[in-house]
């Protein structure tokens, strides 16, 4: 009886002993697992910030602003740069490569001539036979007045209504502006000038045939209401000064034509092969007709209240066969080789200064406060802004 009460005795102390090291074990593996669960929150915590975080961060971290995508431009082909003519007083000649333009058209073929509206900007493209439009604010290109036959000599936008020389058709088209829709055809023969269309108070004005005819035609009743005979291959017709002016090549005159009369009124000579005319002034009492002269590249200062030249300014090359047009109260002129030559117009002080040499050009004119070159090589049309003109300086 002593032995077995031993014998459980014995048992009960071991239970008792296994019991207590379990317990231990047990808890020192929960102690040792503690720290390790409180790293891993920590952690997650870290890695999973809150939005008041994200929040407080974002309002630390300023935003960085967008930066304004590049104007796109075609590269101009680089030339030999000073050109061995052009005007060499210091600081005027500036490569063509320097100057940037506002905006680039792209057009899918060659430029045959630009009209502005009041809110777009109209290029006849007479190989596409149609007439682009861009908008003047936005540069955006809209859909084109399509099937008009070969748009060439120019456009005017007069009496409601656009008008345009078809050259495939031998016709002089009236068109709804907006849409291109035909609202008259005059067949009034067409002829090569570049600017051949022009209208006055009460008409429109062509050069229809490279003979060459000056035919006029009633808007009211879309008819030719005269014909007159100047002299051969005229290029370019403009209307100011209540006076139409005239310019022949073949002629060293420009010719003034009272519309009311259909009479010349003055032949004023100018140097060899006018071709391109336009009008302006640096103030209104100094509004002048200019004259670009082809052989010498000479540029003439037409006084209309007398008829005579008053001043006559050196493009410093020959053979400038290109155009001129007025705005800003600059004279702008292309030519090939200089594809933008600026002339101030501030009376007995007319000088050209700035002329940018180089690849590009073709025809040139002013709207929407910006000079609008057409580049004929590259198939498109820049935009170039005056004061990035002046502020773009000699090498």
């Amino acid at each position: 009886m002593r032995n077995f009460s031993s014998y459980w005795l014995f048992a009960l102390g071991l239970s008792v002993l296994c019991t207590s090291m379990v317990a231990a074990q047990l808890n020192v593996t929960k102690t040792s697992a503690g720290p390790a669960e409180s790293n891993t929150r920590s952690k997650s915590q870290s890695a999973s910030p809150t939005t008041a975080d994200r929040a407080d961060k974002a309002k630390e971290t300023p935003a960085v602003p967008a930066k304004p995508e590049p104007v796109k431009y075609s590269e101009l082909k680089k030339t030999t740069f000073p050109p061995k003519t052009g005007v060499k007083t210091a600081g005027v000649q500036i490569p063509m490569t320097k100057l940037k333009p506002e905006a680039e058209v792209s057009l899918p073929a060659p430029v045959g001539s630009l009209l502005f509206t009041a809110d777009q900007v109209l290029i006849s493209i007479p190989s596409a036979d149609q007439i682009a439009r861009v908008d003047g604010r936005s540069n955006k290109v809209l859909e084109p007045l399509s099937g008009i036959a070969k748009p060439c000599g120019g456009l005017t936008n007069a009496f409601r209504n656009l008008w345009v020389v078809s050259c495939a058709s031998n016709n002089t088209a009236r068109l709804e502006a907006a849409t291109g829709k035909s609202v008259a055809m005059v067949a009034s023969g067409s002829g090569s000038a570049p600017f051949a269309i022009a209208s006055s108070l009460d008409s429109i004005w062509v050069l229809t045939d490279d003979k060459t005819t000056l035919t006029r035609i009633d808007p009211d009743t879309n008819s030719i209401v005269s014909e007159m005979r100047l002299p051969a291959n005229c290029r370019s017709i403009s209307y100011a000064a209540i006076s139409l002016w005239v310019a022949c090549p073949g002629e060293k005159r420009i010719l003034r034509i009272d519309p009311q009369t259909n009479l010349v009124t003055a032949r004023i000579e100018v140097s060899a092969e006018p071709i391109s005319v336009a009008f302006g002034g640096a103030t209104v009492a100094e509004n002048s007709i200019w004259v670009l002269s082809r052989k010498e590249g000479k540029v003439a200062r037409i006084d209309p209240k007398t008829n005579k030249v008053i001043a006559t300014i050196d493009l410093g090359f020959p053979n400038a066969d290109g155009n001129l047009a007025f705005g800003d109260g600059f004279v702008w002129v292309t030519a090939p080789g200089f594809p933008i030559t600026k002339i101030s117009t501030q009376l007995e002080k007319e000088k050209v200064v700035q002329q940018f040499a180089g690849d590009g050009g073709g025809m040139i004119q002013f709207g929407f406060k910006s000079v609008w070159l057409t580049n004929t090589a590259y198939n498109n049309v820049w935009r170039v802004d005056p004061k990035r003109t002046a502020a773009t300086v000699a090498e």
